[in-house]
């Protein structure tokens, strides 16, 4: 019976020292990683969303605790962001130059014209996270927690896949008449088109698991709801539709993507 309880009693010891290792802890620095979902609002009739875009992210987090149940999570993560839409029920042009895409007041540099059925948009950001973090004392070897603020997004770089009608022209004005076969367009860029800052508001919530030492590992479900639009709103569009103007001549409009965005990520981090 004294061995029963002794060994109870080294057991329980240690399942507490455990968790009293990272519960002292001011400071948690370690390795992110997650998945995620992106949902597009576009803002424009001329543009439609396609589906639900997906996220994948890496990169490093930190937890700097101001005491045992209250701190700030921050880090840098670099995103890899897909979005994904279609042209609505009016017919969506730009000018291009290999996959260079031009804005309409410099379409003399084209050497084509496309016009676009859809596109797959992938752009990679470093992101900046500024949550804080509330959470439960350690019950065993897990705790739990929720977090409340900020993702700060900057772009890196993007290119798109377009699918559409490609063609050559000599009239820079007028609307084709024969839009050729159904083609995709890969790696296309446009300058200055998405927007450097993205910047996005959230919760998340999970659970912290100490599996040894002061080692933990944390898996959290959050969503953030984007507060900037992901697109300038250029002088010099990029894209444009043909409409008829008073007199009924074909005239370009242009269209600017006025989308904003919202993520459903998943999260899974191992700090130390």
């Amino acid at each position: 019976m004294k061995k029963v309880l002794l060994s109870v009693s080294v057991l329980a010891v240690t399942y507490l020292s455990m968790g009293q290792d990272a519960a002292d802890k001011k400071f948690q620095g370690g390795l992110v990683a997650g998945v995620g979902l992106n949902f597009q609002n576009m803002g424009t009739k001329n543009i439609e969303k396609n589906g639900v875009g997906n996220d994948l992210l890496i990169g490093g987090n930190m937890n700097i605790m101001f005491n045992e149940t209250i701190g700030l999570t921050t880090g840098i993560e670099f995103e890899f962001s897909t979005t994904k839409f279609k042209t609505g029920p009016n017919p969506l042009f730009y000018y291009f130059n290999d996959t260079k895409i031009i804005g309409i007041e410099d379409a003399a540099e084209a050497n084509g014209i496309f016009l676009l059925q859809e596109r797959k948009q992938k752009s990679t950001y470093l992101t900046v996270p500024t949550m804080l973090l509330f959470r439960t004392k350690f019950i065993g070897y897990v705790r739990y927690f929720g977090k409340f603020g900020m993702r700060h997004s900057f772009l890196l770089g993007q290119k798109s896949n377009d699918t559409g009608n490609s063609f050559a022209f000599t009239d820079l004005g007028s609307l084709p008449a024969n839009f050729g076969a159904t083609v995709e367009q890969k790696n296309m860029k446009a300058s200055n088109e998405v927007l450097f800052y993205k910047g996005s508001v959230g919760v998340a919530g999970g659970a912290e698991w100490n599996f040894t030492g002061s080692t933990c590992l944390m898996a959290e479900i959050g969503y953030y709801y984007g507060i900037t639009p992901l697109y300038y709103n250029r002088n010099n569009a990029y894209m444009f539709t043909y409409e008829a103007d008073n007199n009924g001549a074909m005239v370009q409009r242009p269209v600017s993507n006025k989308a904003t965005q919202g993520q459903l990520q998943l999260k899974i981090s191992i700090l130390f």
